[in-house]
Parts: structure tokens; C-alpha cells; sequence
């Protein structure tokens, strides 16, 4: 039997979203948000990223990105409402490292 042939995970944390996205195309794989339900962010910088850069995957597989969008635009009536930071929140929690071999 064939042995399926690996692709690399690419660094993508830093890049604007739009290159993250074509970046991972041409490496072989698909870039997603945490959440599948919240729209892809169209603006911002990728501030994480799931596998990380280097680890070898079947081409097609997902990497997960996390985006910082900056704040929020709303201009209704002036007011953002208070909160602070940009919008990485709210593609879900951003990943954790993982533990070492051997921990629970």
C-alpha cells in the first residue's frame, strides 16, 4: 500500500488574513476558523495558529486560525460600548500549548 504523501503546515501567525489563506492553499492546506459557525474574518492579523508551523499533515487538512481583527467598527450612534481590545475573541478561545507527554 502507498504511503500518502505529507505537506507542511506553514507559518501563518503574523500574516494578513488574506495571505494566511492563500498561503495554506498553496501549501496543501485549509486554513478555518475555531468556530464553523462564525463568519471567516475578511481583515487582521493571525495571531495563532493550530497545528503549529513545521508539523507535517495529509494534504487537505485544516489548520486552525486564530484572527485579531482590530476593534470593532460601529459607527450607529459613537459608541462601541466600552470594551476593549480587538475581535480574536470572538473566533473562540485562543489554544492552549500543549501538555507534556506523560501529564494528564
Amino acid at each position: 500500500m502507498k504511503e500518502p504523501r505529507h505537506v507542511l503546515v506553514p507559518a501563518l501567525v503574523g500574516l494578513d488574513v488574506r495571505e494566511a489563506h492563500q498561503l495554506s492553499l498553496d501549501a496543501g492546506v485549509i486554513a478555518v476558523n475555531p468556530d464553523p459557525d462564525t463568519p471567516p474574518a475578511r481583515h487582521g492579523a493571525v495571531v495563532a495558529q493550530r497545528p503549529t508551523a513545521g508539523t507535517q499533515v495529509n494534504p487537505g487538512d485544516p489548520v486552525t486560525i486564530w484572527v485579531d481583527a482590530g476593534p470593532e467598527q460601529d459607527d450607529t450612534d459613537g459608541d462601541d460600548g466600552g470594551g476593549g481590545g480587538g475581535r480574536w475573541w470572538r473566533l473562540g478561545p485562543r489554544p492552549r500549548p500543549p501538555k507534556p507527554a506523560g501529564t494528564k
